[in-house]
């Protein structure tokens, strides 16, 4: 009689941020500690929950521009954001989530 070797299908528990639902660990510890800084918390006052938020854009005014950078729209905010900001003093709430309290 013959054996063959074949792999086990093992089940692990992950845990996930609500928020971003990218940031994933094993350990539910860190996904804690991820939660309060996630750019996509509103709690954590962050650009991408900001209704000043400008996205990238990748096309530009003519074909060789290449596109624009995220941005804030906000009058005082920074023309270009290297990493969006968290506790930002010119956050306001995006309307589209409002409606999901």
């Amino acid at each position: 009689m013959s054996t063959v070797d074949l792999p086990t299908p093992i089940v692990v528990t992950r845990h996930q941020c609500p928020h971003c639902q990218r940031y994933t660990r094993a350990r539910r510890d860190r996904v804690e500690q991820h939660m309060p800084r996630c750019w996509q918390n509103p709690a954590a006052r962050a650009c991408k929950t900001c209704v000043n938020y400008e996205p990238a854009d990748q096309e530009g005014p003519y074909p060789e521009h290449p596109g624009w950078p995220e941005g804030c729209g906000h009058e005082d905010g920074p023309d270009e954001l290297k990493q969006p900001i968290t506790d930002c003093p010119h956050w306001e709430l995006h309307p589209r989530l409002a409606a999901r309290d």
